[in-house]
């Protein structure tokens, strides 16, 4: 749990739980469900559910011959509260459905960024099924 020191401009000062206070209310509105395979950090449990907050965020580079390459970053933000053991590297996850909303699929979690606050950046790499 993340506390922080708030202060006023009268010198009071007052602990303020970034995760509980901010992180929680944002999490009710945006989370959606996931299901959660910890084959990395928790090797032989079984899958289980939580929630998080999906994005996909554009990523636009410039090359050496001036040309530009756009691809997607795909990311689901996590309290890491609300886990035992925070997702790794490895681990993969299934984003379902939420209210009229479809699934949006399943992804193997390449990179993993705490911001020190409570959350941590899961980045992904949808995992396509193969037809036979």
């Amino acid at each position: 749990m993340q506390l922080f020191v708030v202060s006023f401009h009268r010198g009071a000062e007052m602990p303020f739980d970034f995760s509980l206070q901010v992180l929680s209310p944002a999490y009710g509105i945006f989370a959606r469900p996931v299901t959660f395979t910890p084959t990395v950090s928790q090797p032989g449990q079984p899958a289980y559910d939580g929630r998080g907050i999906y994005e996909t965020q554009p990523i636009d580079v410039l090359t050496e011959d001036s040309v530009i390459f756009s691809d997607t970053r795909t990311i689901l933000d996590v309290m890491e509260r609300e886990f035992t053991k925070v997702p790794e590297q490895g681990d993969t996850l299934y984003i379902g459905p939420l209210e009229t909303l479809l699934a949006i699929g399943s992804f193997e979690v390449i990179e993993v960024k705490s911001n020190g606050g409570g959350e941590t950046t899961l980045s992904l790499r949808r995992i396509m099924e193969t037809k036979p």
